[in-house]
């Protein structure tokens, strides 16, 4: 582009825009990074396999180098104005009725009507979330779903929402008064987590606020199966559960299971592993604790019991145990009384399958950044590292004998087994 194209597009040849706002100075990193995005979209096109996660990093440093510090930081600091009008979406009705009809537009007007919802309060949110592409703005005051919208529309999904409105935001809103006060604390005495933040703000602990309040356990039962849809990889195609699972003498009901899924919830991740692996033979029982097997039907081909994961493991020998997004939950101490009692009840030729976060060692995603101070605040838990996740089982006993990965997906099938 010539000067006088540059100046005729609003910037002036000293690197200050009409309007008086600087760009970033760094052109070089601007067009470095465009042609990086540029090179990896045509080995996309060309059905050449390119990491997700270096894909959407360099799509993300672009953004952030044409915006400059200023615009990012802003950018961030209003991200709580984002999530509040989509739940206002959410609540009020009207993203379930843009995606019940069909891609058609509807006026302000039509959706106040529908959702008995004031028409200016509708166009104010929506301002926001046709920015962000949740929806699509048609006109003025005119407004359709999108792929975005209805996948936020399908069951479970809003739950997740309203999860993390009633629990992590006002935790954030807390942390700061808790770091002031002394109250902050990762790993509380004792490994029990009398002192964890989410305690700290609520004054009860998560599970028993889930006992009190059936609107809120249905919210939490309804998103747990869901909450990586679209995210991830079934575990049983990271792991090769096809050959891997599929041994003789595991198949008679006097014999032990062929899988045990501790601390399973509903047991929809052994209902997908059943359905997709019809051939393989064997018994595959769900262990949890009552209130939450007694809230649902038990899925096909799966057995259930009633189980807590901090008393001895009944179930002796299972050809493997697979513990999915369960040690997250507690930090090292707890994770060793926990697996303790199913190292205990593995046999030589048992394995320990664990279903979970395994973040890169160094430059992790933020996505495993941001589930990892989730779980600080909600249970003084904590997603690992790959080494931090090895030092825990070797100090069981234990040997890792592979993680296994996709390409893109965060989180891996770690395999184990009694040294």
């Amino acid at each position: 582009m010539a000067p006088n194209d540059i100046l005729q597009n609003g910037v002036s040849q000293n690197g200050v825009s009409h309007n008086g706002i600087s760009p970033n100075p760094d052109l070089n990193s601007v067009l470095s990074l465009a042609n990086k995005i540029s090179e990896l979209a045509v080995l996309q096109t060309h059905q050449i396999s390119v990491p997700q996660e270096e894909f959407l990093q360099a799509i993300q440093r672009l953004q952030i180098a044409v915006e400059g510090p200023a615009h990012y930081v802003a950018r961030k600091r209003h991200e709580p104005n984002e999530y509040a009008a989509t739940l206002l979406a959410i609540d009020s009705g009207v993203l379930q009725a843009l995606v019940d009809n069909g891609r058609k537009p509807l006026s302000a007007q039509e959706l106040a009507k529908k959702s008995k919802t004031d028409p200016l309060l509708i166009t104010r949110f929506m301002r926001i979330l046709t920015a962000i592409a949740l929806f699509d703005e048609v006109d003025l005051d005119l407004y359709r779903s999108n792929e975005i919208s209805e996948w936020l529309a399908r069951p479970g999904q809003a739950d997740g929402y309203r999860l993390i409105a009633r629990w992590i935001l006002p935790i954030t809103s807390n942390i700061s008064s808790l770091w002031k006060n002394d109250r902050l604390f990762q790993f509380p005495d004792e490994s029990k987590g009398e002192h964890n933040p989410f305690i700290e703000t609520f004054k009860t602990t998560q599970w028993d606020m889930l006992r009190k309040d059936s609107d809120l356990k249905r919210a939490f039962d309804s998103y747990m199966p869901i909450r990586r849809n679209g995210l991830r990889i079934p575990w049983h195609e990271i792991y090769p559960a096809a050959t891997e699972l599929d041994v003789q003498g595991y198949s008679e009901p006097h014999e032990p299971p062929l899988l045990v899924d501790v601390g399973g919830n509903t047991g929809y991740e052994s209902a997908s592993f059943k359905a997709a692996n019809p051939h393989i033979k064997g018994r595959v029982v769900v262990q949890d604790l009552a209130e939450t097997l007694n809230s649902s039907v038990a899925p096909e081909g799966v057995e259930r019991q009633v189980y807590d994961c901090f008393t001895p493991q009944p179930i002796k020998g299972a050809r493997a145990y697979f513990m999915k997004a369960l040690l997250h939950d507690f930090d090292d101490a707890e994770s060793r009384r926990l697996l303790r009692h199913t190292v205990d009840a593995m046999s030589p030729g048992s394995s320990l399958l664990i279903d979970d976060w395994v973040l890169p060692d160094a430059n992790a995603p933020v996505a495993g950044g941001t589930y990892d101070i989730m779980m600080l605040m909600l249970l003084s838990g904590m997603e690992r590292s790959e080494n931090q996740w090895k030092a825990l089982l070797e100090s069981l006993g234990l040997e890792v004998k592979k993680i296994w990965r996709k390409d893109g997906v965060g989180e891996g099938v770690i395999e184990s087994k009694k040294q």
